[in-house]
């Protein structure tokens, strides 16, 4: 492993960036979230341990469609390279309104301050950990950590590999003493330089096994001292570092390390489910621009029914679109009830406004409106119940739209003019809506109104 300390003062141009995939037409997308501008590496380190970005969705330039970002890059502006691309894992990120971690990240704040009171006392096991497990142990340290301990003690040394300085130290440090200085001398950046920096809620543990030593890192996991919020960190890094041997306690360790698996399974699983929602939304998004196409063409065939004879290529051309439609209805349901499923709490509809009754001072009486007489019109959207009891110069049927229900159809059935108010109802209703309009040749309206007398009026004009 390098020594990085030569580089602490190099200035660096770093950038962050969202990076992921449409899911609708396959496009690369990235986006800049943040600049730290030119700094030496040591400010950059202190200031990316105060900076924290939000994962928000990303829109692909091509086809504007929104989607999950699947990994976060910190980039170097003046080398052009990027510095490291992280997987972005929705099962393991922490949310602004969480107590929780709102917890750690105090903990995280105060850790130098947690380690102090338990300094002496890891130490102490650390060394005797060290000596026990004496030429193992050295067998991990590197060359740099080895050449600063001898300096400290003054011991001179002209070993120019890392093989000839491990040797050196099992020749040289022999006594208890020296052992026990040797190492925490040793293990000073590791230990203060390396995991304090960071801290525990950045450790890459994957990474410091391997660059520091799995029984070094066996020994952190098990005996840092953290705060009472992040233990729960050590849980789920001991399933990664301990050894499934005969012991008394290998049942527990075990046993943690099944839970460990299965925890990051189902973390595992939560970013699949994110990025399949962003799937199913983009296969309904180009199903809907079919179902338009269709509709479109439906009603440019339709306008003809002024025309006596119709051409029978026209009739059968309206009842293939049909069946096409009532096809692509079907997979947009099944699309909404998957999506649903995955992700229960998302809604694609709103409240409606309260209506402010000083709209309604326009009366619908009189010969303009006799064309409406005897007539039932349904509003779908919104919640208009309460208004619709008002007395008008037509029946009112009502019925919010949110789900395709009985009374959805009931009130399509009963109805001779269909009103949709597009601002409160999913797509899936719209397309229902337009397709019973067609089939039973029902004039539809669509309209942003939430008046129903203004509504009305409309219609008549």
């Amino acid at each position: 492993m390098t020594d990085i300390r030569p580089f602490l003062n190099m200035e660096l141009h770093v950038t962050v960036w969202l990076k992921g995939r449409c899911k609708n037409c396959n496009t690369t997308i990235k986006r800049k979230i943040f600049d730290y501008g030119t700094l030496p590496y040591k400010v950059l380190e202190e200031k990316l341990d105060k900076t924290q970005h939000t994962i928000e969705k990303i829109n692909c330039p091509k086809c504007s469609m929104e989607n999950s970002p699947e990994s976060i890059i910190y980039f170097d502006e003046d080398r052009t390279m990027t510095i490291v691309e992280q997987k972005i894992d929705y099962g393991n990120l922490m949310f602004t309104d969480d107590p929780h971690s709102e917890s750690m990240k105090e903990e995280h704040k105060q850790r130098f301050e947690i380690f102090k009171e338990k300094e002496t006392e890891f130490w102490e096991q650390y060394t005797d950990y060290a000596i026990l497990n004496w030429r193992d142990m050295i067998n991990e340290l590197q060359n740099f950590e080895i050449k600063d301990a001898f300096t400290k003690m003054n011991i001179e040394t002209h070993a120019n590999t890392i093989s000839k300085l491990r040797k050196e130290v099992l020749n040289r440090i022999n006594t208890i003493e020296e052992k026990q200085l040797f190492w925490i001398q040793a293990n000073d950046y590791f230990i203060y330089h390396h995991l304090l920096e960071i801290g525990a809620m950045g450790w890459d543990v994957a990474k410091d096994i391997q660059y520091y030593g799995k029984k070094r890192m066996r020994f952190i996991i098990l005996h840092f001292p953290l705060g009472e919020e992040t233990e729960q960190l050590r849980t789920e890094w001991i399933g990664s570092v301990i050894q499934k041997n005969r012991e008394d306690n290998a049942f527990l360790f075990r046993r943690i390390s099944m839970l460990t698996s299965e925890l990051n399974r189902l973390r595992s699983k939560i970013t699949d489910y994110v990025h399949q929602i962003d799937k199913l939304k983009a296969e309904k998004t180009k199903l809907e621009n079919k179902l338009h196409q269709a509709y479109e063409s439906i009603n440019r065939f339709e306008n003809k029914k002024f025309v006596y004879n119709r051409d029978i290529a026209d009739i059968e051309k309206i009842h293939e679109l049909k069946s096409f439609v009532n096809d692509l209805i079907q997979e947009l349901k099944e699309k909404e009830r998957i999506i649903h499923k995955l992700n229960p709490d998302e809604t694609s509809t709103e409240n409606a406004p309260v209506l402010n009754e000083n709209e309604n001072k326009e009366e619908v009486t009189g010969d303009k409106f006799s064309m409406l007489k005897g007539k039932t019109v349904a509003i779908i959207g919104g919640r208009r119940q309460e208004q619709a009891q008002k007395e008008y110069v037509c029946q009112i049927l009502t019925h919010p739209g949110e789900s395709l229900d009985q009374d959805f159809y009931q009130t399509l059935k009963k109805a001779d003019i269909l009103v949709l108010l597009t601002q409160f109802i999913p797509h899936l209703t719209m397309w229902e809506a337009k397709a019973y309009a067609i089939e039973n040749d029902k004039p539809i309206y669509y309209t942003k109104r939430i008046n129903i007398q203004k509504i009305l009026s409309d219609i008549v004009e």
